[in-house]
């Protein structure tokens, strides 16, 4: 993990509200999404205590370009088609893309899942 991954771990992981969570794999390992040109791997999940499964994406300041968009617009369908019980976040370390959190946004948001 970079540290900005493990910011995030850290900081979301000791919200009371977090049962648990894990460091997803990547390349063919892990949970992905499944997308038409690419499958995206989120790389965190985290499980609330009232049973909301959270998708996390990090992304460093340096990758704010196409890739992130198309990733993030893609976790975010994929959340609107998996219903109630599931979420997804793309968070950056400053910068943005359409449809991303930032830090303390996503925290804030988590706190009341």
């Amino acid at each position: 993990m970079n540290g900005f991954e493990q910011k995030i771990a850290l900081e979301i992981a000791t919200s009371s509200n977090i049962e648990f969570w894990h460091r997803n794999l990547s390349r063919g390992k892990g949970f992905c999404i499944n997308g038409f040109m690419n499958n995206h791997y989120p790389d965190f999940i985290f499980h609330t205590k009232s049973g909301i499964t959270i998708l996390i994406e990090a992304k460093g300041d340096h990758l704010d370009g196409s890739d992130s968009a198309a990733k993030c617009r893609l976790g975010n369908e994929w959340e609107k088609q998996a219903g109630q019980s599931f979420s997804y976040f793309m968070i950056f370390e400053n910068k943005k893309v359409d449809g991303s959190y930032s830090l303390e946004k996503a925290k804030e948001l988590i706190r009341k899942m």
